[in-house]
C-alpha cells in the first residue's frame, strides 16, 4: 500500500504538477485576459487523467516507484489525446511548442470556420476547438476568417 501511495504522489506530480506550469505561463501569456475560461478546463482534465492514472497504476506492477508513475502519466495521456471530447485540448500544448509561442486556434462548429488569435478577448481551447495554426495566414490559407465578435 505504501509503495501505491507513493507512486500515486509521483502520478499527481506528472499529471497535474508539471501540466499546472505550463498552463500557468498561458495564462501570463495572455497577460491580464481573462484566463478562467482557459485554465478551469485544463485543470479539470488534469484531475481526470489523474483518475485514470490511478487505474493505471493499480495494473502496472514495477519499480521504481516513480518510473510506474511515469509510464502510468504517459498512456493516460495517450488515451486522452485520442478521447474525442477532450482530444483538442491534450494536443494544445504540443502546437504551442511546435508553433514557438501560442498557436491560432480555429473551430468548424456551426460550420462557422473561425479562428481566434492570441490576445483576442475570446482566445482560449475548448472542446470544440479544431485544427491549430502557426499564423493567421495559414489559418486563412485553409478558409478560416477571424472570429469578430
Amino acid at each position: 500500500m505504501r509503495s501505491f501511495r507513493r507512486a500515486s504522489m509521483w502520478l499527481a506530480a506528472f499529471v497535474v504538477g508539471l501540466p499546472s506550469l505550463g498552463v500557468a505561463a498561458v495564462v501570463a501569456a495572455l497577460r491580464g485576459r481573462p484566463w478562467v475560461l482557459f485554465a478551469v478546463p485544463y485543470l479539470v482534465l488534469f484531475m481526470l487523467v489523474h483518475l485514470v492514472g490511478l487505474i493505471l497504476l493499480a495494473l502496472l506492477r514495477f519499480r521504481p516507484d516513480w518510473l510506474r508513475a511515469l509510464v502510468a502519466a504517459v498512456a493516460a495521456y495517450t488515451i486522452a489525446s485520442v478521447t474525442p471530447a477532450i482530444g483538442t485540448m491534450t494536443r494544445f500544448p504540443y502546437h504551442v511548442v511546435r508553433c514557438g509561442g501560442l498557436p491560432v486556434v480555429a473551430t468548424g462548429l456551426a460550420a462557422s470556420m473561425s479562428y481566434n488569435v492570441p490576445g483576442d478577448e475570446d482566445y482560449g481551447v475548448t472542446l470544440f476547438d479544431g485544427p491549430f495554426f502557426c499564423t493567421e495566414k495559414e489559418a486563412k490559407a485553409a478558409d478560416f476568417h477571424h472570429y469578430d465578435f
